[in-house]
């Protein structure tokens, strides 16, 4: 792959043909082509337009994501898939390239206290929903299931770099941390080796008992915990609560999952939530 820079000012164009990376506008996305990629999922075609026409149109239309070119035909055609999928969605074409936006994807939203176990969602899928759009969002809706994207079955083959992970509290991000996800699967990605970048500053340098999507089996999920000495000195920075096996203070909720987190940038205390909350949504995207 190659990243190409398109420059749009006013109704003036540019290119530049730079090493690693594309701009459309002050404002805009960062496009990444992938070269003798013809993208199936396409809904709408362009005739006799330039790669940065075609280009600058995606930025400007709801939902495209990418973009198939065809030079010798000056032929554009949008998609919505998105970049991590084009290598599984796209077909096999010497005549054409693909320039898809290079940026997060949402695959899964977690609802807390709608019960169930959110591994087995996450994992397996297991009574998510895929379409309804009050839960393709961050935003604090009606959505009453956990939200979970097709793609998450095609993981090892995807190619994505990176997995961001993250908790959201009245409509804002409160806490994140990015990984590395090359070479993961679905679940080996949640790491503290694959630690590139957190809002929990101290993440990176802190030890651990428990950093694993499993977590601490079978009532804390998503758990990323400095230690246990007692349920009142227990301290971490993540658990998905989904039961009170463990009957701690935390783990009595009146409501399952629910979605604590520290509200710092280090760690915090879940029996009395000092320093910790509850999230309204948490999320995963991939890119």
């Amino acid at each position: 792959m190659k990243l190409i820079h398109f420059v749009f000012h006013h109704d003036t164009q540019y290119i530049a043909l730079l090493t690693w990376f594309c701009f459309v506008s002050a404002d805009a996305n960062v496009y990444q082509r992938t070269n003798d990629i013809f993208l199936q999922n396409t809904f709408l075609t362009l005739r006799n337009a330039t790669r940065v026409k075609c280009c600058a149109y995606c930025n400007q239309t709801d939902d495209c994501m990418s973009v198939s070119y065809q030079e010798s035909t000056k032929t554009c055609k949008l998609s919505r898939d998105p970049l991590v999928s084009v290598f599984v969605n796209g077909q096999t074409d010497t005549s054409w390239k693909s320039y898809s936006k290079n940026e997060w994807l949402l695959v899964f939203r977690g609802t807390p206290g709608i019960g169930g176990d959110i591994y087995t969602a996450w994992v397996d899928g297991d009574d998510v929903t895929v379409d309804n759009a009050t839960c393709m969002t961050t935003d604090s809706t009606t959505c009453d299931k956990n939200y979970r994207n097709p793609i998450v079955d095609s993981w090892t083959s995807i190619g994505m770099q990176q997995v961001k992970f993250a908790f959201y509290k009245d409509n804002e991000e409160a806490a994140f941390v990015v990984f590395n996800a090359t070479g993961s699967n679905i679940t080996s990605w949640f790491s503290s080796s694959n630690i590139i970048q957190s809002s929990w500053t101290s993440l990176a340098t802190d030890s651990f008992n428990y950093f694993s999507i499993l977590g601490h089996d079978p009532g804390r999920r998503f758990m990323i915990n400095r230690n246990y000495g007692g349920c009142p000195v227990d301290t971490g920075y993540s658990i998905i609560v989904i039961n009170n096996a463990f009957q701690c203070t935390y783990d009595i909720q009146t409501s399952y999952p629910q979605f604590l987190f520290s509200t710092s940038t280090t760690y915090g205390t879940a029996e009395t939530m000092s320093g910790m909350d509850k999230a309204d949504v948490m999320a995963i995207f991939i890119k």
